[in-house]
């Protein structure tokens, strides 16, 4: 473990998603929703780590912030990929979201509908050409999406 990011459940709260961005990987777990006892950890998804020399724009980032949706889809904002991806359960992607800024760092749904995704992003630490060329990062984005979030559980 080297980052630890991208905290989730599914939709049922019996699968916990967990991303080490560091490592470019993000693992789930089986979760005992009455105990929180946590089983069976695999890799959900890994993503090509970035290579020493190699352009921002060939590397496709690597896993930070993360929500869940009704459909049990991860949304995972990748850091330096300059996009969101929603997963499906299954880890595959199902859609890919290209930004306006190299490093987005956690989506979160809101509005009535659950239906509006808003996305922190990072400008502390950037190349001041990527910033002169990006004047959104450091920033909240949001976007409309057609599948819902899940509404924030609070533990009891």
């Amino acid at each position: 473990m080297t980052v630890s990011n991208g905290l989730a459940w599914s939709p049922d709260g019996a699968t916990l998603y967990w991303s080490d961005t560091k490592s470019h990987r993000v693992r789930t777990f089986a979760m005992d929703v009455r105990t929180g006892q946590l089983s069976q950890e695999r890799e959900f998804a890994a993503f090509p780590v970035k290579q020493v020399g190699q352009d921002l724009s060939t590397y496709g980032g690597r896993p930070d912030g993360a929500a869940v949706d009704v459909e049990g889809c991860y949304w995972t904002a990748m850091f330096e990929g300059q996009r969101l991806l929603r997963l499906s359960p299954a880890g595959d992607v199902r859609r890919e979201v290209r930004l306006p800024v190299r490093c987005a760092t956690m989506p979160a749904f809101g509005g009535h509908d659950l239906r509006t995704l808003y996305v922190t992003t990072a400008q502390e630490g950037r190349p001041a050409t990527e910033l002169a060329a990006q004047p959104w990062a450091g920033r909240v984005l949001q976007l409309r999406v057609e599948v819902p979030g899940l509404p924030v559980n609070f533990a009891r």
